[in-house]
């Protein structure tokens, strides 16, 4: 079997290699696909380690997308755009790098949510890796605009300076209306929401967490609480960047829409036996 494996740390929520085996029977392709924590030290090393023994590509996620864009000798467009890489592919020699997490967020919001995007007044908060790879992809659907938000505001700015965006101060937000809201933070592994006020949300059609888990987000809760009409967890984005990065690596794009039943019924699951 084809070998392919996910890179993060930590690693183990990754409900990647889930979908990958959803993918690659409703295919037929033979592959197999691991979870793998990688050293928050060492992700070249360790990424070369793993060529060397046969892998044939790997995901990319928290927090080695930077280090994955540096190791990559070859970018794809969107991949060169975001300055971040989730997707790598080994071909002998050469190390091929793509990021499938704007397109994947882009699809989800469209297709499963229904969302246009187009004339869209969109807050992102965070302003790492993660969302480098949202924001080129959002910028080509002609939102009416985009502002960046972080806790460390320079990040923010220096985001904003590079893509043509605005960035904010947290405590600047509530003078805003916005009709999506996308979390990009950490603050959901840890339990925890980012520091805005819950009328933020008031009339926002879709607030977007890209962290998934079997309940709401304390993101999602905050956002349901003040006032927004649709809450959403990152599942749907994890889903169909997946196929984008299975079709880098396969040439084949698997149909998205029953994996994430299959998937959503998997979390359901694990919530009720917890």
């Amino acid at each position: 079997m084809d070998r392919y494996a996910v890179v993060g740390n930590p690693i183990g929520h990754s409900r990647s290699p889930d979908i990958h085996r959803l993918f690659a029977q409703a295919t037929q392709q033979a592959i197999s696909y691991e979870r793998l924590e990688g050293p928050l030290d060492g992700f070249e090393e360790f990424a070369l380690g793993l060529r060397d023994t046969g892998y044939l590509g790997l995901n990319v996620t928290i927090p080695f997308k930077l280090d994955a864009a540096k190791l990559a000798d070859s970018l794809t467009s969107r991949a060169r755009l975001a300055g971040a890489v989730n997707t790598l592919k080994f071909d002998g020699d050469t190390i091929y790098g793509d990021n499938t997490d704007g397109i994947g967020f882009v699809r989800d919001i469209k297709h499963r949510l229904g969302f246009k995007v187009s004339n869209a007044a969109i807050l992102v908060l965070g302003a790492g890796g993660g969302v480098r790879g949202l924001i080129a992809s959002l910028l080509e659907e002609r939102p009416k605009w985009i502002a960046v938000a972080n806790r460390t505001h320079n990040r923010a700015q220096e985001l904003a300076d590079e893509f043509g965006v605005e960035a904010i101060r947290l405590d600047e937000i509530p003078a805003e209306h916005f009709d999506m809201i996308v979390n990009g933070t950490s603050s959901s592994l840890n339990q925890d929401a980012p520091p805005i006020d819950p009328e933020t949300f008031d009339d926002c059609t879709v607030a977007y967490d890209l962290v998934y888990a079997p309940e709401a987000t304390a993101f999602m809760r905050l956002a349901h609480g003040g006032g927004a009409h649709s809450v959403s967890d990152g599942l749907g984005m994890l889903i169909e960047q997946a196929a984008e990065s299975f079709l880098f690596w396969r040439g084949v794009r698997p149909e998205t829409a029953p994996v994430y039943r299959e998937l959503r019924r998997i979390l359901e699951q694990s919530r009720a036996s917890a």
